[in-house]
């Protein structure tokens, strides 16, 4: 189905829908029990024009700011829509993020209210202070209450045009202070145009939302997008994999979006699934996988669609069809897994300042070590490429943003004279017009003789080690030369089960190092990494699971 969305502001999607689809059930939850407590998409739209009529007797005037903050849920998403509805601009916070980063968010982004979950009620007040007394707040869990009161709610007060703002999506933080990212209507509509038709998407499918909804990933592609199609969205009920597997069947989910470390879970765990089988079930699993990388390989086409339909329904995937990760790079074995699997397993990249999806891996031509070619509507450039095609990504198009919020001096570092949006990150566009990622320009390590190394490479190669759980590579300075370190979090089940936890400290480092020496024996001399440092904790992450690398510097380590 052709979907028209031209000139559409964002709750225009649910509208249309709504008249389209009025009994398809549009939210979902499960229950626990494997039934569904459920939300048709005309009980939705009719919930968010009561609330927004709500917001509008209120006294918030149009384009008033209006912060929102809540876990995923059936009410952030009304709560999300009815703001729009109601002509205002929503700030999705993160709900991970501590109360003064919070408070801060909402000062700077001059919000006027703000919906939020009950057990967020410190952020505005607590034993000392009420921070907030000029900002009215409305709790989440209260929606039904508030609609009850509108016997004849307002029309919707839709903003005059798809140009006016629709959201301010502040920065999840792996470089330091957050920026707010002002996107339009007409920045996010398009993205979800850019997106829709490159994917054989049906109003029977149904999604489940994992991601932290307030990112812009997740919002755009796993929320805005689903909603826009007619499509279905179930709300994780948490992040362990059995419930996820649960979710996955009582909802009957068809597409899943995560990050990296998500599907890498799933991986691990099919494979740690097999193996506890025995021989025999590994040998017939690892037979039928043979047989589907011949045929895909020789026919082009995707076998593993129905040669491995019993092993994806005893691994509880039932009618998943799509996966799709954002967010980092994602290990190429883990994409030739699901794609061989039966499963399409497409990779893409964007930032939340390109409201956010940039390219895409089409389901038909999947590159596992690319993002993909860019999407309709989208343009990229490289930089100053080096000998090797590598330099910094920029992209241009309706997708990209105008500006950061009351913050120009940032807003012109991140825009080229004539107008193109530098990504901050490193890659080079291949012969088919696919996007390769290097890794982040800030992150990027420089050694004396001029030679650039891409900590990201070298961590894809160590978190593929069943020895390491996760790596930070870092660039120590050394005069007017940097050298590749590793901050190392050890897989300490993996090692408990493979030394027979009869291993001690000294014993540890020389697992490590071994794996690192493995390692460095792949790598061109520049590259190898000259030390290490082991780190008990996991690294502190951002809620899309980002290790947040500005807090960790050469001084974390030392040569050993």
């Amino acid at each position: 189905m052709k979907y028209n969305f031209d000139g559409k502001i964002i709750p225009q999607l649910l509208e249309d829908s709504a008249k389209r689809l009025p009994d398809r059930t549009a939210l979902m939850l499960n229950n626990g029990d494997g039934t569904l407590f459920t939300i048709s998409y005309s009980q939705l739209w009719d919930t968010v024009v009561k609330l927004a009529s709500f917001i509008q007797k209120t006294g918030f005037a149009s384009g008033e700011h209006i912060a929102l903050l809540g876990t995923n849920s059936c009410e952030w998403a009304i709560a999300y829509f009815a703001i729009q509805t109601a002509g205002c601009v929503v700030i999705p916070l993160d709900s991970a993020q501590r109360s003064q980063e919070l408070r801060h968010i909402i000062r700077h982004s001059d919000a006027t209210g703000i919906f939020l979950a009950s057990k967020f009620n410190k952020v505005l007040a607590d034993d000392d202070e009420n921070y907030f007394p000029e900002i009215s707040h409305f709790e989440l869990e209260h929606i039904e209450t508030l609609i009850k009161t509108e016997d004849k709610p307002l029309p919707p007060r839709f903003p005059k045009n798809d140009m006016q703002n629709a959201a301010i999506i502040y920065t999840s933080g792996t470089t330091g202070s957050p920026k707010g990212v002002v996107l339009t209507h007409k920045n996010i509509v398009s993205d979800i145009a850019g997106v829709v038709p490159l994917f054989p998407f049906t109003e029977q499918d149904n999604f489940l939302s994992v991601l932290p909804i307030h990112h812009a990933f997740e919002s755009t592609a796993g929320f805005l997008t689903p909603i826009a199609i007619g499509c279905g969205i179930c709300y994780a009920r948490a992040l362990r994999a059995k419930e996820i597997l649960e979710d996955i069947q009582a909802s009957n989910s068809t597409i899943i979006l995560g990050v990296p470390l998500l599907f890498e879970k799933f991986y691990n765990g099919i494979k740690k699934g097999i193996e506890k089988k025995g021989l025999l079930a590994k040998s017939v699993f690892g037979t039928a996988m043979n047989v589907v990388k011949l045929l895909n390989s020789t026919f082009g086409i995707n076998s593993g669609t129905s040669l491995m339909k019993k092993f994806r329904e005893k691994a509880g995937f039932n009618n998943l069809w799509l996966m799709v990760s954002g967010g980092a790079s994602v290990n190429p074995d883990v994409v030739n897994f699901f794609n061989h699997f039966g499963i399409i397993f497409a990779q893409g990249y964007g930032l939340s300042e390109t409201s956010p999806v940039l390219s895409v891996n089409p389901p038909d031509k999947i590159k596992p070590e690319s993002v993909g070619p860019a999407i309709d509507g989208i343009e990229f450039k490289i930089s100053e490429p080096n000998e090797n095609g590598i330099g910094e990504i920029l992209a241009k198009g309706s997708p990209v943003f105008a500006g950061y919020y009351k913050n120009s001096d940032e807003t012109k570092k991140v825009f080229t004279e004539d107008n193109w949006f530098k990504t901050g990150d490193l890659g080079k566009i291949d012969s088919d017009g696919y996007l390769c990622i290097s890794g982040r320009a800030k992150n990027l390590i420089v050694t004396a003789g001029g030679k650039n190394i891409y900590p990201e490479e070298l961590e894809e190669r160590l978190d593929s080690s069943d020895f390491i759980l996760e790596s930070l590579v870092i660039g120590v300075k050394n005069e007017n030369s940097e050298k590749p370190f590793a901050i190392i979090v050890p897989n300490y089940d993996t090692i408990d089960e493979h030394f027979n936890r009869n291993w001690n400290i000294e014993q540890l480092n020389d697992i490590i190092r071994d794996e690192i020496e493995k390692i460095n024996l792949q790598m061109a001399s520049f590259k190898r990494i000259v030390g290490f440092k082991i780190r008990e904790e996991e690294f502190l992450k951002t809620s899309t699971k980002k290790i947040k690398r500005y807090l960790y510097t050469g001084e974390e380590i030392k040569i050993l």
